[in-house]
C-alpha cells in the first residue's frame, strides 16, 4: 500500500486513468475539463501552467486509484477536482425502491445502526435486505463497456428497461473507497506542509461519496442548484440606457467585493475568505484554455449587479450576484449576458445558483434554463500550516543561543549624535 505522486515510469499507464462519475466539481467538470492526463504530464515540468497535482494509490506496485487537485488563484487554497480509478474497475449498479432511497443513502454513508457502518459501500452480492425491501446489485456489464463522461448519467444496458419505482445508484468497490480515503488523507497532509490553509470541493448531495469527505473533515458551508441552457436561439438585447451594463474594469473589483459582502452570509464569507483581488479578471502571459469576462451594473458609485462569465470553447458558466433592489432587472440582466455570447447548435450555458439567492431560480426557468445534476454541496476543509522558522528559533532558545536583536553604536557615531542634539537645542533657545 503506497500513496505517492506520479513517477516518469507511470506515464505509460496514464491512458488507463478514468475519472469516477460521482458528481464531483460540477458544473466545472463539463465546462472546464481539467483532465488527469495533461495534468500529470505537466506536473513535472519547471513551469506548471495548470497548477495541478495528481496523487496515485497503489497495491503491490500496481496503481489502483488517483486524486487530482489544483491550486486556486491564491496559492494557499486548493480545490479537489476529481477522484478516479486506474484500469477497468467498474462500480456496481444498485437498485433501490424509490420510497426507501433516503434510507439506502443513510446505510451507504455508514449509519451506526446498519451492518455496513464499517465500510463506505456495501459488499457486492446478488441481493441485500434493507428495512424489508429487496436491494439488488447488478454486476458490471463487462470490461468492454466504456466509462461515462464526467457529468453525464451512468449508462447501463438496462437503463431503458428501468422498472417503475426503482432508482439506480452506483456503488464503488470497498477497496476503491478505501483507496480514495487514503489519497484524500495524503492530499490534506501534503497541502498543509506546502502552506495551503484551505481545501475546497464540490460534490452532489445525493452522492454516497459525500460521507467520505465528511469523515475527513470537509463540511458544507453552502449549497448550489445547477441549471443548463442549450443556447441555439438568439435573444434580444435589452436597451443599454435602461441597464447601464458594461464590461468589468480593474478599478471595479472593490465595488464588486462590496456587493459580494452585502448579499453573502457571514459563514460563507468566513469559509471563502475572498478579497477584492479575488474578482480580478485573470490575464496570464501564457495561453489559457479558458477565458473570463465580467459584466457589472453601477448605480451611484455602487455595484448593484454583477455577472461573471467563464468560457471554454462553446461552453459558458455564469455566476450572478445582485442586490434585492435589482430583482426586477434579473431577466434583462441575464438576457443581456446571453446576447454577448456566441450562439450555436452546440453552445451550452450553465449557471450555479446558491441557496441564499433562490430568487434567480424562477427567472432562469422562465428564460428556458433547466435544472441538471441535482443539488451540490460546496465543501471546505481547513488544514494546519507548519511554521518551520518558529521551530528553529525555539530550538536555539533551548540551547541558550537565542540573542536579542540590537544595533550597536560606535564611539564616533555616538559623539556625532550628541553634537547634533546640542546644536539644535541651542538653535531653539536663540529663537525663543
Amino acid at each position: 500500500m503506497q500513496v505517492r505522486t506520479l513517477h516518469f515510469s507511470d506515464f505509460l499507464k496514464l491512458g488507463r486513468m478514468h475519472q469516477a462519475d460521482i458528481g464531483l466539481n460540477l458544473p466545472f467538470t463539463p465546462v472546464l475539463p481539467d483532465l488527469p492526463l495533461p495534468a500529470a504530464l505537466t506536473q513535472h515540468l519547471p513551469v506548471n501552467s495548470l497548477n495541478s497535482s495528481v496523487y496515485i494509490y497503489g497495491e503491490k506496485g500496481r496503481p489502483q486509484a488517483f486524486v487530482q487537485a489544483r491550486a486556486r488563484q491564491r496559492r494557499d487554497e486548493w480545490e479537489v477536482l476529481s477522484l478516479g480509478v486506474v484500469g477497468k474497475i467498474r462500480p456496481d449498479v444498485v437498485e433501490f425502491p424509490r420510497n426507501s432511497q433516503e434510507d439506502a443513502a443513510e446505510n451507504l454513508s455508514g449509519d451506526d445502526n446498519s451492518e455496513t457502518s464499517q465500510t463506505l459501500a456495501p459488499v457486492s452480492g446478488s441481493t441485500h435486505s434493507l428495512d424489508g425491501d429487496t436491494v439488488r446489485v447488478k454486476e458490471p456489464a463487462g470490461d468492454s463497456q466504456a466509462f461515462s463522461a464526467p457529468g453525464e448519467p451512468f449508462d447501463t444496458e438496462d437503463s431503458d428497461q428501468e422498472e417503475p419505482g426503482i432508482s439506480l445508484i452506483q456503488v464503488w468497490p470497498v477497496e476503491i473507497e478505501m483507496a480514495w480515503s487514503k489519497l484524500l488523507e495524503h492530499l490534506i497532509v501534503d497541502a498543509g506542509e506546502k502552506g495551503v490553509v484551505r481545501l475546497y470541493a464540490r460534490l452532489a448531495t445525493d452522492s454516497p461519496e459525500l460521507e467520505l469527505f465528511n469523515q475527513l473533515g470537509f463540511h458544507a458551508y453552502t449549497h448550489e442548484t445547477l441549471f443548463h441552457l442549450q443556447y441555439n436561439q438568439p435573444v434580444e438585447r435589452p436597451a443599454q440606457d435602461k441597464l447601464k451594463m458594461r464590461e468589468q474594469r480593474n478599478r471595479d473589483t472593490w465595488f464588486i467585493h462590496q456587493l459580494y459582502g452585502s448579499i453573502t452570509p457571514n459563514p460563507v464569507q468566513n469559509a471563502e475568505q475572498n478579497t477584492s483581488r479575488s474578482w480580478e479578471i485573470h490575464r496570464a502571459y501564457l495561453p489559457r484554455q479558458s477565458k473570463e469576462t465580467g459584466l457589472v451594473m453601477m448605480q451611484d458609485e455602487k455595484a448593484v449587479a454583477y455577472i461573471r462569465v467563464v468560457n471554454y470553447r462553446n461552453r459558458y458558466l455564469l455566476r450572478i450576484m445582485n442586490l434585492d433592489t435589482s430583482r426586477q432587472l434579473l431577466p434583462d440582466l441575464i438576457n443581456y449576458t446571453l446576447s454577448t455570447l456566441k450562439i450555436g447548435a452546440r453552445t451550452e450555458v450553465y449557471c450555479a445558483v446558491r441557496e441564499y439567492q433562490m430568487e434567480q431560480e424562477a427567472v432562469l426557468e422562465e428564460l428556458g434554463f433547466q435544472r441538471v445534476f441535482g443539488k451540490q454541496a460546496v465543501l471546505v476543509k481547513h488544514t494546519v500550516q507548519f511554521v518551520r522558522g518558529l521551530e528553529k528559533q525555539l530550538a536555539r532558545g533551548r540551547e541558550g543561543k537565542l540573542e536579542l536583536a540590537h544595533r550597536s553604536l560606535r564611539a564616533g557615531s555616538l559623539v556625532r549624535f550628541i553634537r547634533y542634539i546640542r546644536y539644535h537645542w541651542h538653535s531653539l533657545g536663540n529663537i525663543y
